[in-house]
């Protein structure tokens, strides 16, 4: 199984097998692929056990590959959610006024190996194997709230939080007992607001077209009157 792989399918029509074994070889068989699926590389115990559980291994294998393909599936889906060009700004603007008054997003996830997923927005633990896969886990999480807060907060939000340990095998928001991401970057957003004087990323935007306008009309003139 892959690293962290918390779970496989254990198909129902196993059963049929598993009736024709006495209580023993029953046994054996399952002692057999509970090491299997832990990594322990066991041996069978005979020869009977090795023919019976040959097939069952042929199905976790196959349930392993699709697994894997739909991890890299959904991180390559996250960061062309992410790179994707996004509307002009003043459509940002009037997105930006519409999300004001919500607190929160509603996040779905396809559930994978049919067990329930936390919310997208709690992260209680990583799911995939790699770095680079749980870095793209938390990119598409993240992404979920870029009509509230805009693509450059949300890239010093994800640069700052998937800082790697001294180990190089946890990211920041891994050390955490408790990570909400709505909570976090609604912290995040008043604390740049604090240091830009109060004002939000909208209201910079307004500040720097206006500036600019006054800059063209002192140097050109109002050349429409």
């Amino acid at each position: 199984m892959a690293e962290n792989k918390k779970s496989v399918l254990l198909y129902c029509d196993i059963i049929h097998t598993i009736e024709e074994l006495d209580d023993i070889d029953a046994g054996l068989l399952f002692k057999h692929y509970l090491r299997y699926i832990n990594d322990q590389n066991p041996e069978p115990p005979s020869k009977l056990i090795k023919i019976v559980f040959e097939p069952i291994k042929q199905n976790l294998k196959r349930d392993l590959k699709k697994w894997e393909q739909k991890s890299l599936k959904n991180t390559e889906n996250a960061r062309i959610r992410w790179d994707k060009e996004n509307a002009n700004a003043s459509e940002r603007i009037k997105q930006d006024a519409n999300y004001a008054d919500k607190d929160k997003v509603k996040d779905t996830v396809t559930v994978k190996d049919k067990v329930k997923e936390n919310d997208t927005n709690t992260i209680a633990a990583p799911k995939v194997a790699t770095i680079e896969t749980r870095k793209g886990d938390f990119m598409n999480k993240v992404s979920f709230h870029l009509p509230t807060y805009g693509k450059e907060m949300l890239r010093e939000f994800f640069d700052y939080w998937t800082e790697m340990n001294e180990g190089g095998k946890k990211m920041r928001f891994e050390m955490q007992k408790v990570f909400d991401i709505s909570r976090r970057l609604k912290t995040w957003d008043k604390n740049n607001k604090f240091r830009n004087n109060g004002k939000s990323g909208v209201a910079k935007i307004i500040e720097q077209q206006s500036n600019l306008n006054d800059l063209i009309e002192a140097k050109y003139g109002n050349k429409g009157n």
